[in-house]
């Protein structure tokens, strides 16, 4: 037995109006459009089960392959220009889960991502003049890498149990020391910032490229959308028009997502990345628990072994083992409770020292020194930060906006006929 056919049953019902099925009017209070304009006949929900039936009237194939076509390969050509890892099928699995179904989380931290590596641009662009460009040996050009390779960083989870002040100084030490002797590894006698220069290098050309078929999937969708739009108003009293456009609006999010993972680009080998971290934070920390290395690093810095105290924190064999000092790649969403290393070194350097010297305060005397001790009052690599609550408020009024304004059109908005 087939469904309703509403159309028939509402062109019998008006036959009947005023006759047969004359108690089956429904002339009670309505809301929405019907309530500014000529009132059309009503059915009670009753009249409708009798004359109708109680069955469900699906869509023709005609107008469900039209939505299939006009919305869901567009949101699937999206979906799959996310920045998905390489060869690794479980945590592509797990992220595309929590990209799905947490929507608001995931921006939030993407977004978090953004601000930071923006305030790594801005901190690097503001240390030297207006209009002059240094070459590539300059200290400027070591800097931005300093700065490059904390924003990568900024995007793995760290292991939990070190000292989080010491944790804050090492890093420091490794991305802006100009001084610190490293031991040599396996013939290996670069310096330190030839270390951090190639570093650099290998993280730029790991960069993930593929940003110009995220554009044509983007166009795809938005042009999708204005086709929606305009059947949606031009077919006053086509219902399925109006719900093909809720469902485009419900996962407009999703673009916002797309463009934002752009912006908050990962590395093609995110193991790779993260091993080359852990191996360079590993040189480093050796360097400095080692006394002869570490007297050399006093000397050139003209500070006390008080000072440097702190590096004793670092001489833990059970929880430094195997040079893991980052475990997991989780960014654009990846990890819960995600908040990063950068911020917490950014902040403190931009109040301590940068804020004070504005532009041009590379050139001042003890920049670097400044950048690599930091101020008395660190507060240390945390796990969450309150200032993130700007980014959650943005993700939230993204997705609740989309989606509160396709319940508002598929469910309470009435198209006249």
């Amino acid at each position: 037995m087939g469904g309703p056919d509403f159309e028939a049953c509402g062109n019998l019902f008006k036959q009947g109006a005023n006759s047969t099925y004359a108690q089956y009017q429904y002339h009670g209070p309505v809301s929405g459009l019907y309530a500014h304009n000529a009132r059309p006949l009503l059915i009670t929900v009753e009249g409708c089960k009798e004359i109708c039936g109680t069955g469900t009237q699906y869509y023709p194939w005609k107008k469900s392959s039209a939505t299939i076509t006009t919305w869901v390969l567009p949101v699937l050509g999206l979906l799959l220009q996310l920045p998905f890892e390489s060869n690794a099928f479980w945590p592509t699995l797990w992220a595309l889960a929590r990209w799905c179904g947490s929507p608001i989380a995931t921006l939030s931290y993407v977004f978090w991502n953004i601000k930071v590596t923006s305030k790594s641009a801005m901190m690097i662009d503001m240390s030297v003049p207006h209009n002059v460009v240094p070459d590539q040996q300059s200290d400027f050009s070591q800097m931005r890498d300093s700065l490059y390779i904390l924003s990568v960083m900024n995007q793995y989870c760290f292991k939990r149990g070190v000292s989080s002040d010491a944790g804050e100084k090492w890093l420091r030490v490794a991305l802006f020391s100009n001084s610190l002797p490293l031991k040599p590894v396996r013939l290996d006698a670069r310096t330190i910032v030839e270390r951090r220069t190639d570093l650099a290098r290998y993280l730029r050309e790991e960069r993930k490229k593929g940003v110009v078929p995220v554009f044509f999937s983007l166009g795809w969708f938005l042009f999708s959308l204005a086709l929606s739009i305009q059947a949606a108003f031009g077919q006053l009293g086509d219902n399925q028009t109006a719900h093909t456009l809720a469902f485009g609006l419900l996962l407009a999010w999703t673009p916002v997502l797309v463009i934002a993972t752009i912006v908050d680009r990962h590395p093609t080998g995110t193991i790779r990345v993260r091993r080359k971290l852990n191996k360079f934070l590993g040189d480093v920390r050796r360097s400095l628990l080692d006394s002869e290395f570490k007297a050399d690093y006093i000397r050139s810095l003209g500070v006390t072994e008080a000072d440097l105290s702190w590096t004793t924190k670092l001489d833990i064999l059970e929880f430094f083992e195997g040079d893991d000092f980052f475990t997991r790649f989780a960014g654009q969403g990846r990890r819960r409770w995600h908040h990063g290393v950068a911020h917490s070194i950014l902040a403190d350097s931009e109040s301590d020292f940068i804020a004070q010297c504005g532009r041009g305060w590379l050139e001042y005397p003890g920049a670097r020194t400044s950048m690599e001790l930091g101020s008395q009052k660190i507060v240390g690599l945390r796990y969450f930060d309150f200032r993130m609550v700007w980014q959650i408020a943005s993700a939230t009024a993204i997705v609740f906006g989309t989606a509160g304004g396709a319940f508002i059109l598929s469910c309470l908005f009435k198209l006249l006929p």
